[in-house]
């Protein structure tokens, strides 16, 4: 049993940072979703990486990539997208992020051949931005796709995970109780045993450090399961 108390305390230390992060990601989302809709996209994309860093949910990157495109920043926006379809092999907007992939691979083949000009033709190259600065530069419009999917929605096997993962934390410190109880038991009987004062009933004392023993075991397992279950609804749904 000397095993179990740092194992629990792991546990019940580690479900409320758990639940810290998510709740930092999902505020770090809401500030980001706001800074998209105003056009602040560079805003937008600290956001999300702020977001990620606390909790890797694959669609982050996906807007990560969305954030980068509409800054005109097609290197970034295609390693995100990439990176989205490697994490999420099964994302359901499949089809129009490999779309994206292309388009961003297009855009980054005509910078690189816009070097290449500059390279070869220094004067032509300021030739051609003479002209640019005469002409309005038109920017194409983004694919129409939604540019930041609502994450940590509450869906109901979400809520469900969430009230799963309290009931574990609330299992594990029954457990962690009932192992303290048990302690104390095996203690006196030991100390009684030592100095040779046990009595017939003395024997309780050890009934009750196996019983709670068994009762801190089987609540600990029951938490490991409970929260196991909560954080695989909380997370996946």
């Amino acid at each position: 049993m000397s095993l179990l108390r740092p194992a629990l305390l792991a546990l019940l230390l580690s479900a409320p940072a758990l639940a810290d992060a998510t709740a930092d990601a999902r505020e770090h989302v809401k500030k980001a979703q706001t800074h998209y809709a105003l056009g602040e996209f560079e805003e937008a994309a600290r956001e999300f990486r702020e977001a990620y860093r606390l909790r890797e949910e694959p669609a982050l990157l996906f807007n990560l990539g969305q954030a980068y495109r509409q800054m005109g920043h097609w290197q970034q926006a295609y390693f995100h997208y990439r990176l989205y379809l490697s994490k999420r092999p099964d994302a359901p907007n499949r089809a129009e992020t490999e779309s994206l992939v292309e388009q961003m691979r297009r855009r980054m083949d005509e910078e690189e051949e816009q070097r290449r000009r500059v390279a070869r033709d220094p004067a032509a190259a300021r030739n051609s931005e003479d002209v640019l600065q005469q002409t309005p530069k038109q920017v194409a419009p983004a694919q129409a796709v939604a540019p930041a999917k609502l994450l940590f929605r509450p869906t109901p096997l979400r809520v469900a995970g969430y009230v799963t993962l309290g009931a574990g934390v609330v299992a594990e410190g029954v457990a962690l109780l009932m192992h303290d109880s048990a302690q104390s038991s095996a203690d006196r009987f030991n100390q009684k045993h030592a100095a040779g004062t046990l009595t017939s009933a003395d024997a309780q004392l050890r009934s009750d450090a196996e019983s709670k023993g068994k009762l801190a075991t089987v609540a600990a397992i029951g938490g490991l399961l409970l929260l196991a279950s909560g954080t695989f609804l909380s997370f996946v749904f």
